[in-house]
């Protein structure tokens, strides 16, 4: 019997990054024919604009700083399209191109690029954008699915991520299957949600919007911006339900997804660096909290001599 020695990692998967950049894409393909149908041709100019604008922004990055173009892998892509899906229909050409550039520009590459930025591209673009341009940002109508057909249809959506919340559910499901998104953050989140609408009266028809289900599966599960551990990405989730619906409860949780989603980035690393595994033979997470508090107290040595009895 033959034994072949190799690096880790021993457990390899048929999953690339470019992999996953273009599945979600083609995920958000049928929400975007919704919004054409829903919102007229339009829409169709926003997109084009906006992914025009990330890829050629990233191209000139690259070239400008002597590095490989990468625009192949999807990821400029991804972040044009995404960008032209939560901002209104009605603005001008203008407003996602110029979105796409500072996400792309700034929101990516002056952080290092991909796996080093620590606000989500996309967000840090929206926020820009409602800061700068808030009478322009302002959408026509605020969704609201009190009907079952609104599920699948919302007439009343404000942004193209609106437009289904079934539909953008089903993408999301896809991805999880595949592996392309990681369960935790979602499943945590949705939790979160629907406990804190219960527990404030909110109507849990607002846990389901499409702009919620949007950012929690294509926002929130973002890897360079959420934590790498287990039990991190579920605080995380957490984390991001809590900021939504105390946003949502004040405001709209069209807003508060987007403001919630994107203050939870400020805490992701807090989160993955507490919740590393540790080292064999190292004191757990909560004896370091016991003898920190031990440490405070008087007479700490006979209490100790005590307990050990």
């Amino acid at each position: 019997m033959t034994f072949t020695i190799s690096a880790p990692p021993h457990k390899k998967e048929n999953i690339t990054f470019k992999k996953i950049m273009w599945a979600k894409v083609l995920a958000l393909m049928p929400v975007v024919l919704l919004s054409v149908y829903l919102f007229g041709l339009p829409a169709i100019g926003l997109v084009a604009a906006s992914i025009f604008a990330a890829v050629a922004t990233e191209a000139a990055i690259q070239k400008a700083f002597g590095q490989k173009i990468t625009v192949a892998d999807g990821h400029a892509v991804l972040i044009g399209l995404m960008i032209a899906m939560i901002i209104p229909p009605e603005v001008p050409l203008w407003i996602p191109m110029i979105g796409a550039v500072f996400a792309v520009g700034i929101g990516k590459h002056a952080f290092g690029g991909i796996g080093s930025y620590v606000f989500n591209p996309v967000l840090a673009a929206w926020l820009f954008l409602t800061l700068a341009w808030g009478s322009i940002m302002a959408p026509a109508s605020y969704p609201l699915t009190s009907a079952l057909f609104e599920l699948v249809l919302e007439n009343g959506a404000g942004v193209m991520a609106g437009v289904s919340p079934l539909f953008i559910l089903l993408a999301g499901a896809v991805l999880i299957f595949r592996r392309y998104i990681e369960w935790r953050i979602p499943v945590a989140f949705f939790v979160t949600t629907v406990l804190l609408a219960f527990l404030l009266g909110d109507s849990l028809s607002y846990v389901v919007l499409g702009v919620v289900v949007f950012g929690v599966l294509f926002i929130a599960t973002d890897t360079s911006t959420s934590p790498t551990t287990k039990n991190g990405r579920v605080i995380y989730g957490i984390v991001c339900g809590v900021l939504v619906v105390v946003y949502g409860h004040f405001a709209n949780y069209v807003d508060g997804t987007f403001y919630g989603l994107f203050l939870a980035n400020c805490v992701a690393s807090l989160i993955d660096n507490n919740t590393l595994p540790a080292s064999y033979g190292t004191e757990t997470f909560l004896q370091r909290k016991y003898r920190s508090i031990v440490s405070k107290i008087p007479f700490k040595d006979r209490l100790e001599v005590f307990l050990d009895d």
